[in-house]
C-alpha cells in the first residue's frame, strides 16, 4: 500500500478544494519546486490515490430539479454486482452500498419529478431492488473551490 506523507496529503487537500491548480501554483503555496509537486502528483496517480478530476456543475442552470436519495435493498437471489448496471443509467450519479436497514444507497437526478418517477420505476428499481424509501434533496452543502 502506498505510504501517503504530509506533504502528499497537503496536495490532494489543495486539488481536493480546486483541481484547476497547476503545479507551479500548488508548489507556491508549499514552498516546493514545481517538479517536486508535479512528481508527486504523477507518483499518486500510478498508485491509484488520486484516481481522476472532475468539475462541480450547477444542476440548476443545467435545468435538473428534481434531486434524489433512494434507499433501498437487494431483492433476495440478486447479486451485488447487479448494482453495476444501475452505472449506466443517465439519471444515476452514484451507487453506494451501506450499513443499516436499507443497504444500497442511489442518488438520482432528473429535469423534473415526473422524470425521476419514471427513471426510477423503469430502470432503478427493475435492476433488483426492494423495500425503496426515496427522499428528494432540497439543498446543497458541496464543497466550492474557494470556499
Amino acid at each position: 500500500m502506498p505510504v501517503v506523507d504530509a506533504m502528499n496529503r497537503r496536495i490532494l487537500q489543495l486539488l481536493v478544494n480546486d483541481c484547476r491548480m497547476t503545479h507551479n501554483e500548488i508548489a507556491a503555496k508549499l514552498k516546493r519546486s514545481p517538479s517536486t509537486v508535479r512528481d508527486r502528483i504523477r507518483r499518486m496517480e500510478d498508485d491509484g490515490i488520486i484516481l481522476g478530476y472532475f468539475a462541480v456543475v450547477n444542476n440548476e442552470r443545467m435545468g435538473i430539479k428534481a434531486d434524489a436519495v433512494l434507499f433501498a435493498n437487494l431483492r433476495p437471489g440478486v447479486m451485488a454486482e447487479e448494482l453495476r448496471k444501475l452505472k449506466g443509467i443517465e439519471e444515476v450519479k452514484e451507487v453506494l452500498q451501506i450499513t443499516g436497514p436499507r443497504r444500497v444507497m442511489v442518488r438520482l437526478q432528473a429535469r423534473d419529478p415526473a422524470g425521476l418517477e419514471q427513471a426510477l420505476t423503469t430502470k432503478v428499481l427493475p435492476v433488483g431492488l426492494e423495500d425503496p424509501e426515496l427522499r428528494m434533496v432540497t439543498s446543497s452543502a458541496n464543497r466550492l473551490p474557494g470556499s
